[in-house]
């Protein structure tokens, strides 16, 4: 399937492939108060489309995980997790056409690996 995830002001455009059959919650700090819902998918999946300047990078702790967000809404529709930097995690709550709760959810106890 095909999915498209913009960001609030629509500078950042993701068009994932891939069956989305299961969301993961994650408990960590920046996960729990930004809302995230992840989606991980390998990184050929994913195709970013993103106004210059737009696509923004924050790390914090080990610095191995990137979030990336919009500079001018704020929202983080993408992130490179540190357990596997390989793949992307896509925020389920940033598609369209989906509703966050639609795949099934499973707890993630990030703040437990901080």
């Amino acid at each position: 399937m095909h999915f498209k995830g913009p960001c609030h002001c629509g500078a950042i455009h993701l068009h994932i492939e891939g069956d989305l059959v299961e969301a993961m919650e994650c408990d960590c700090p920046i996960c729990r108060m930004a809302g995230f819902l992840h989606w991980i998918v390998d990184e050929t999946q994913v195709e970013v489309r993103a106004r210059p300047g737009s696509l923004m990078t924050y790390r914090w702790g080990s610095c191995e995980a990137r979030h990336y967000f919009c500079r001018f809404c704020g929202v983080a529709p993408l992130r490179r997790p540190r357990l596997a930097p390989a793949r992307y995690s896509v925020n389920v709550r940033c598609l369209e056409g989906v509703h966050p709760e639609s795949p099934p959810i499973t707890p993630f106890p990030g703040r437990d690996l901080s």
